[in-house]
């Protein structure tokens, strides 16, 4: 049955007005442990050959947050230690403001639960973890490389996912974890359209909270990568990489014509080519989400970037915790990034029946990724 919004978000004000807001739960940075733990997850790769990656995942849930990364540890090959990847992760917030100027919900903050996964949410290859509010799948993804002689390579990945239960919509959210390195961050909003707004255009901004640690929390540092190309000198391109926000606490935007992206390096840590191992960060963008009512200054930029500090959870106010002007260079820094989608409704999310729509709202993804760049010595997965 439909449920309303509106009395759904009066009543959970109520409750936490009389229990006031937990705090949210401190940032973990441990090492990982010599055995799985119930909230871990080992998984090598090729699933069904002799392992040449593999990653260790450690887990948890909360209301509100839903489904959260406490830390990720990759292994590039057999002999190879495991080295970490991730401190804590999560979807910080999720921020659904409407065309008109109201409604405007923050929808992590409103403590939300997570849903009971069934069999058939699990899929035919897929599990249920946890308190069956988990999934995990090994998933096939596709083909990752052709060649003409030497044929087609398929590639696999891990994904744990969760469902968040926010009133008329329901929140995916999806953390895939690939074979050669690649972490993949997704929000998926679906559910029914908001009930008397069923025709209403709005916005679902996935607001990340990502605690990168590469080999560890020390000594990363955050460059930006941009494409240039211009009519002033026809033919003729460069890629330029500069310290972000001149190195120290700040935010940058990302451009479409400069494919902006952003790169977490660890300077002390090379591979056998003697470069720097990191991660680049790719956005995928439907476009910018720029919003101006009151206490919206975080969806003035698409990147911020502060150091870590277990205090700072609050997507809302991370434009006061840059102002502190922490050199992060060489240091343990927290990528905070804005995925936003836009949903203009269409006859198709639903059935139109006494003037209202009902039914199911397809899901619409927005997220970015992860990537290696000079993790590996060598592709990983194509000896010859």
């Amino acid at each position: 049955m439909h449920r309303s919004r509106l009395l759904a978000l009066t009543l959970l004000v109520v409750l936490m007005a009389l229990a006031g807001f937990a705090a949210p739960p401190a940032v973990q940075n441990k090492e990982p442990e010599p055995n799985a733990t119930p909230n871990e997850v080992i998984q090598t790769f090729p699933s069904n050959d002799v392992m040449k990656t593999a990653w260790k995942v450690r887990w948890a849930t909360t209301s509100g947050y839903g489904l959260t990364i406490q830390d990720a540890y990759f292994k590039r090959g057999p002999k190879d230690p495991w080295m970490q990847v991730l401190g804590d992760a999560r979807l910080a917030e999720m921020f659904v403001p409407y065309h008109s100027g109201s409604p405007r919900f923050w929808d992590v903050s409103y403590n939300f639960s997570l849903i009971t996964m069934n069999k058939e949410a699990a899929g035919p290859f897929g599990k249920l973890i946890g308190d069956a509010n988990v999934v995990h799948e090994v998933r096939d993804r596709g083909a990752m490389w052709v060649d003409t002689n030497t044929g087609v390579r398929r590639g696999q990945k891990l994904v744990l996912w969760a469902c968040l239960d926010a009133a008329n919509y329901r929140y995916l959210i999806e953390y895939s974890f690939q074979d050669d390195g690649v972490i993949r961050f997704r929000v998926g909003s679906t559910g029914r359209n908001y009930s008397t707004r069923e025709f209403e255009g709005h916005m679902h901004n996935g607001l990340w909270r990502v605690d990168v640690n590469l080999d560890g929390p020390n000594n990363n540092s955050v460059y930006v990568m941009e494409h240039l190309e211009t009519k002033d000198d026809p033919g003729k391109a460069k890629t330029v990489m500069r310290p972000f926000n001149k190195g120290v606490e700040g935010f940058e935007d990302w451009h479409a014509d400069k494919f902006t992206m952003l790169n977490i390096a660890n300077d002390k840590k090379k591979n056998a080519r003697k470069m720097p191992i990191s991660y680049d960060v790719v956005p995928l963008r439907m476009g910018n989400a720029r919003h101006f009512g009151a206490g919206e200054e975080c969806t003035q930029h698409d990147f911020w970037v502060t150091v870590n500090r277990n205090n700072e959870m609050l997507y809302p106010k991370v434009h006061e915790y840059v102002k502190k002007g922490a050199k992060i260079m060489n240091a343990d820094i927290v990528l905070w990034h804005s995925s936003a989608c836009h949903h203009e409704p269409r006859s198709e999310d639903g059935e139109v029946r006494d003037g209202g729509m009902v039914g199911a709202t397809p899901v619409a993804w927005s997220g970015f990724d992860l990537r290696p760049r000079n993790v590996f010595d060598r592709t990983p997965h194509f000896p010859y």
